[in-house]
This record gives structure tokens, sequence and C-alpha cells, in this order.
């Protein structure tokens, strides 16, 4: 691709690695309509984003459907609940700075390699021009990184840092594989395979919680849950079309985080007022069976413990957010308002639940009109919590696959290709919310089996892989050695600890309140 050299004006400079530099409006429009003779993916991103609206998305997508379910957890472990919910935001905060640290790592070593290739392309001002990015192994690895054809980012703008597929391809397949084998490392297919399922059963929650919504607006003894969850997967579609984080950074999440304070207002409300809880699907209330036996509290334990993991893992779409910012260093800035935030109203609503909240906070509302109130803003919360992680996921999959398929000419045809895409998502993610219709189990599998990984895990062996160290051992005895290989050790025994309660109490339900698909 040849195309004039444009020195970027000082005026358009961020603080990134490298004095990189952001684009003007035209070059990304000039550059637009040239790329697509290459290929027909185009990222809409506006790199604008700030660190406000960045730290709403986080909080809108933390406190999606994870405040629901902690008041009853911390009653589950007792004292332990606080001091371990507590724990985890300082831990979330460490976890989400050295994941920032690891991406920019990899935009610096990107920036070298193409200063390196690229060295006769070198404007006057000495920098890479941006558009002249061009991997000359991009036809051998199209199968395994996703395209970017459209840079904001002046100089870094690569696949690599976009998620979490990315950065582990960039340590484990790019830095390390330099031949033109076009196998794929094992632990990008396992990143892959986890961030992927984590994203889908994130959206089955949300969908199941939809469900709940539906049903309280038109009255649980008129619908079934699965023909709820029918109504709730097509209302979410609409606003699924937002395409971009700022987007839904924007108005969207200041009316989605309104209406669940609402929500939360009224279940707390009703809480102080003493009011009946409702008692539809109100499923396996542990700690009020009196004959509950060692293994069975132990299960609700292990259980509660990794929804408190869903709840506060902040990191999983970190990267995805901090794509769009106008400058990348304040993405950390953003992580620690939104913990700092969204952990507050954490604790003040577990204190004001009372001793005996429901497993699912919302039937702490009864019956009649205050429900149906209720239930229409739960909606409209969990939809705009749906949008963005559908947006990341539907990115991500029309990056890497999807912007190629041809059929009814959906390669040239954007708008119609990601209609499709959220549609087939939306699709997908109902009958997850059916497999599992129970809520604090969906939420305790999500937050073991998946949430633990990418949100604690994986940012430790990112660091120890910027850093030269070994993933799973003492190296140098420094802080960041010590620190980085202590978090990889608690995600793991929180990994396992999870996955047997969560798995466990699904077994339980399943032979208590009936098998998946059932009206419940």
């Amino acid at each position: 691709m040849e195309m004039q050299s444009m020195a970027p004006s000082t005026d358009n400079r961020t603080e990134l690695p490298n004095d990189t530099t952001r684009l003007t409006q035209q070059q990304r429009e000039n550059a637009h309509e040239d790329d697509m003779s290459v290929s027909s993916y185009v990222d809409l991103s506006s790199n604008d984003l700030t660190t406000w609206p960045g730290a709403m998305l986080i909080v809108a997508d933390c406190m999606g459907t994870g405040i629901l379910a902690l008041p009853r957890d911390l009653k589950v472990l007792g004292p332990f609940g606080i001091f371990f919910l507590v724990l985890n935001l300082p831990i979330n905060y460490y976890a989400g700075s050295i994941l920032h640290k690891a991406a920019c790592s990899i935009e610096t070593r990107l920036n070298d390699e193409k200063s390196q290739k690229h060295g006769n392309n070198l404007g006057s001002s000495g920098e890479i021009n941006a558009w002249d990015y061009d991997d000359d192994d991009s036809e051998q690895i199209l199968s395994k990184e996703p395209e970017v054809h459209e840079h904001h980012h002046y100089g870094i703008d690569t696949p690599h840092t976009f998620d979490f597929i990315g950065v582990t391809y960039a340590f484990f397949d790019h830095f390390e594989n330099k031949s033109a084998s076009s196998k794929i490392s094992f632990a990008t297919i396992i990143v892959t395979t986890i961030y992927y399922v984590n994203i889908f059963l994130v959206l089955g929650n949300y969908i199941l919680v939809m469900s709940h919504s539906v049903a309280a607006i038109v009255g649980e003894d008129n619908i079934c849950l699965p023909a709820a969850g029918v109504i709730a997967a097509t209302l979410m579609f609409g606003i699924s079309q937002l395409k971009t984080m700022a987007m839904l950074g924007r108005s969207a999440s200041v009316i989605s985080l309104t209406s669940l304070a609402i929500v939360v207002i009224q279940c707390l409300s009703a809480i102080q007022r003493g009011h009946e809880k409702f008692s539809y699907d109100d499923q396996n209330e542990e700690m009020a069976k009196a004959d509950l036996s060692t293994w069975q509290l132990m299960v609700s334990q292990l259980a509660a413990i990794s929804s408190i993991g869903f709840a506060v893992g902040s990191q999983k779409l970190l990267l995805n957010i901090r794509h769009e910012f106008a400058n990348r260093n304040d993405s950390p800035k953003s992580l620690g308002i939104a913990l700092g935030g969204f952990g507050t109203v954490y604790l003040l609503t577990c204190f004001l639940a009372g001793d005996d909240p429901p497993s699912f906070l919302f039937n702490a509302i009864s019956s009649g009109i205050e429900r149906r109130i209720a239930g229409l803003l739960l909606w409209i919360h969990v939809a705009v919590s749906f949008a963005i992680n559908s947006q990341a996921l539907c990115s991500s999959l029309d990056r890497l696959k999807f912007h190629r398929v041809s059929i009814f000419g959906l390669d040239q045809k954007h708008t119609l290709r990601w209609a499709t895409l959220t549609l087939l998502v939306g699709i997908t993610a109902y009958f997850i919310a059916n497999a599992v219709p129970f809520f604090k189990d969906l939420v305790a599998l999500i937050g073991a089996l998946t949430s633990v990984p990418l949100t604690l895990l994986l940012p430790g062996i990112y660091h120890r892989k910027a850093q030269g160290l070994p993933l799973f051992c003492l190296d140098s005895g420094s802080i960041g050695d010590i620190t980085s290989l202590s978090l990889i050790i608690f995600s793991c025994i929180f990994l396992i600890c999870g996955v047997i309660g969560s798995i466990s109490s699904i077994q339980a339900d399943w032979a208590d309140h009936g098998p998946p698909f059932a009206c419940h």
C-alpha cells in the first residue's frame, strides 16, 4: 500500500509510549477509503474516550448483575465475606495496572520492530509513518491474528493490545516464534477459549436476568421463564447495534447505572420496610435450611467466593476499553475510580440488605406495581451491560474471521454484518441462560471458571513475560517478582475452590429445581 507520508501536527500528540501521536480525522477517512481495497473490516473506534466515561464503562460492566448476588454471598460467608471482598479491590487494581504495563511493553516492542523494519519510511520528524504499517507475515497469520486496517493511535495500533487474545498472541507467538510456522501456541488457544467462554457465559447471565425482568413486568404467573427469555433477547437487540465502547460509555452507561441505582434503592427500601420477599424462583436458600450438611455448607461457601470474583473482576474488558482511549495511560486511573466507586456501593448495599437477603436481590421486592417498575429499570440496565460485553465479543469475532463472510454480501455490508453477528450471539446467549437457569449458580460458574483467570491470573503471567521472569517460580526476589508470583498463586487457589463450589451447586439445583429449559 502506497500512501503519501503525512507528518502529524503537535496538536494531536498524546502521552503514549514512544511519543506516539493520534491521527487526524481526515487521515482516518483517507486510510479508510484506501483500506477498503484490502479488506472489508473497519475499526470504527474514534479513540476519544476519556477517564470518567472509561470508568463508567468499567462500573457498568462490573455492576451488571454482580451486585444482585453479593448480599447473599456475604451472608453465606459471614465476616470473612467482607474481608475477602475488600481484599479483592486492591488486588484487582494491581492486576489491572500490570496488565496496562504489559500492553505498553508490547506496543513499545512492536514500535521498535517497525522502526527497524521500515527505517526508510521515516518522515522528517524521524517518526514512523503510521499509514505505512505493513506486516510482511500478514498473509501467513490471517487465521491466527486479528487484522487492523485503520490506525488511530500513531505508530502503535496493532491487534496485539485490543484484548486478551492479542496480548497472548504477542507474548507467546509473535515475540517467541519468528518463523513462518502457521501453528498457534497452546497458550493462545487456551486464552482464546477462556475469553470467548467468559463473554458467552456473561451474556447468558444477562439474558437470564432480563428474563426475570420481563417476567416481573408482565407477571410471573403469566409467562414461563424461557418465553420471557425470548422477549428479553429480542428487546436487547437494538442497543447492541451501538458498535463502539465510546458510544456505550457516554449516555448509555449513565442511563444504565441510573436505572440500576433506582432498582437497588427499591430493593433495599423493601427490605428496610420489612416487606415480604417475592417467592418466585428464589432458589436454594441454603442458609435457611436447618439440616444443611457440612458438604453443602462448604459448597455454598465456595460458590459464594467465586461469585465475589465475578462481581469484583474488572480487567476482563480493560484492554477493549483501553483501545478506545485518547490517552491510553489514563486507563489505570479509570480502573482505580471504578474500583473505588463500585467497591463502596457493594459494601453499602450488603450492609443495608440486612441479615436475610434473597439470593437474587431483586426478589426483595414483592408483587405489584413497584416490582413491575423495578423490572423495567433492571431490564434497561442489563441491556446496556449486555451491549458492552456483546460489543467486545462481536468486534473480536468480526476482526478475526466474520468480516470475511461473503454470504449475502456481508463482507461489504458492515451494518448488516454487525446486526447478523449480534443476532447470532444473542441466540447463543439465550440457550446458555436456559441451560443453567439459576442466577446465583451461573454467576458463580462465570466467576470461577473464567473471571478469575482473565482478571487475575493472566495479568500476572503477562507481567512476568514482559519482565523476562520465569512464570511459576521466583527469580530475582524483587518486589515485582514476588507480588506478581503471589498474584498467580492466589488466582490458582481461587480458581480451584470456585470451580468445585459452582459445579457442585449447579448439580444440586438441577436435581432440586428441574433440568435445563424447565419453566422454573
